[in-house]
C-alpha cells in the first residue's frame, strides 16, 4: 500500500531527491524538425499525412505546416529525468511506471521550439526500497509559451541495497 511520507523519514538520497523534484524545473528548449517528426513515424508506423507530407499540409492543414506526433511530445518529458535521476547517489534504478493522465491540447507545427516543464505531485513509499515519484509534466511551445501537452508522470525509483 502506498503512503506518503514526511521528508524527515526519507532515506538521505531520497531527501536529496525530493529536494530536486519540489522545486519546479524547466528544461532547454528542443526544435521539433520535420527529419524528427519523420523518424517517429518510422519508428511507431504513424505515417499519418499531418505528420509525414509537408507539401499536403501547406494546403491541407490551419498554419501550412505538419504537426508532431503526440506521442513524440509525450517522449520528450523523460529526457532530463533520466539523466538527473541517474546521478542521485543510493538510487539503483529509475523505470517509467506509467502516466496517470495525458491531454494533448494544442498541435505543435514543425520546425517550433518547446520545453518541459516539471513540478512534483508526491514522493510515495511503494514496498521497502522503491518509492513512486509523480510529475505534472507540461510541454510548451515556446516562446508563445501555450501548452501542447499535460501529464501525470510516474517513476518508479528503486534504492540500491
Amino acid at each position: 500500500m502506498s503512503s506518503e511520507v514526511s521528508t524527515d523519514e526519507l532515506p538521505a538520497a531520497l531527501q536529496a531527491l525530493r529536494q530536486w523534484a519540489a522545486s519546479e524545473r524547466l528544461s532547454g528548449s528542443t526544435r521539433i524538425t520535420q527529419s524528427r517528426i519523420d523518424a517517429f513515424a518510422d519508428a511507431t508506423g504513424d505515417h499519418n499525412w499531418i505528420h509525414t507530407d509537408p507539401a499536403r499540409a501547406q494546403t491541407g492543414l490551419p498554419g501550412g505546416q505538419t504537426i508532431a506526433h503526440g506521442f513524440l511530445l509525450l517522449s520528450l518529458t523523460v529526457e532530463d529525468d533520466v539523466a538527473a535521476l541517474a546521478c542521485f547517489p543510493g538510487i539503483a534504478h529509475v523505470l517509467n511506471y506509467g502516466l496517470n493522465k495525458v491531454r494533448f491540447l494544442a498541435p505543435v507545427p514543425s520546425a517550433s521550439e518547446v520545453r518541459v516543464r516539471s513540478q512534483l505531485m508526491s514522493l510515495e513509499a511503494r514496498r521497502p526500497g522503491q518509492w513512486l515519484l509523480t510529475q505534472q509534466k507540461t510541454v510548451e511551445v515556446i516562446p508563445a509559451g501555450e501548452v501542447a501537452v499535460v501529464a501525470e508522470q510516474l517513476s518508479l525509483i528503486v534504492l540500491a541495497d
